[in-house]
């Protein structure tokens, strides 16, 4: 196909795929002539996924960039080893980093920390504590904090369970064999889209609850 047939296939306009093949987001297609080039049905998929990376799931295009190039194994992330390594480097690229950064969890309130900290052990959680889970965690319950909203860290074990339910049904996802796509991919749509649907179903929930 083309690129204007490739663009109403995914609703994008020419420019905006234009643009994405310039940032990387998009390989280009296979050229027939000096202005003119061929797309595929891969393509198709791969210009979804960035849509949806982009606009649903809120990343910005130098994320998109980094994921992209793991899941085509042209990332020097992809080339510290194979398999494991490389869903953890997509893990890290597609999960919310702490505003604070790197350091943020040097200036966390030591109470907050000693609560993650129980959470985890608790909870039999092993990921690191220098992480950027474990350092997001801290930072959100640090700010409820300093809005006085001490109540989300006296129900924490509440949140921390359906936590495991939805990590549960993203493991069970990730081991599928019944999707198209590769395990990769599966992991970066589970933890951009599935925190989006995760959050999604949450609201309503509640809507559910407060109507009913």
């Amino acid at each position: 196909m083309r690129i204007a047939e490739l663009g109403r296939a995914c609703g994008v306009s020419t420019p905006t795929i234009k643009y994405y093949i310039r940032e990387g987001l998009l390989p280009p297609g296979r050229l027939t002539s000096s202005n003119q080039a061929r797309y595929t049905e891969d393509h198709v998929h791969r210009l979804r996924l960035i849509r949806a990376l982009l606009e649903l799931g809120g990343l910005s295009v130098a994320k998109v960039r980094a994921i992209v190039a793991v899941l085509d194994g042209e990332s020097d992330l992809s080339c510290r080893g194979r398999g494991a390594a490389r869903l953890d480097a997509l893990e890290v690229l597609a999960a919310p980093a702490p505003q604070g950064g790197p350091l943020a969890i040097l200036s966390a309130d030591p109470r907050t920390l000693a609560l993650v900290y129980a959470l985890a052990e608790r909870r039999s959680w092993h990921a690191p504590a220098d992480g950027p889970a474990f350092a997001r965690v801290v930072e959100i319950l640090d700010t409820l904090g300093e809005l006085d909203q001490h109540h989300f860290a006296d129900r924490i074990d509440a949140y921390a369970a359906a936590a495991e339910q939805a990590a549960a049904a993203d493991a069970e996802l990730l081991h599928s064999s019944s999707s198209g796509t590769g395990p990769a991919e599966r992991l970066v749509v589970a933890a951009v889209l599935g925190d989006q649907l995760l959050s999604a179903l949450r609201r309503l929930a509640r809507t559910s609850a407060t109507t009913g």
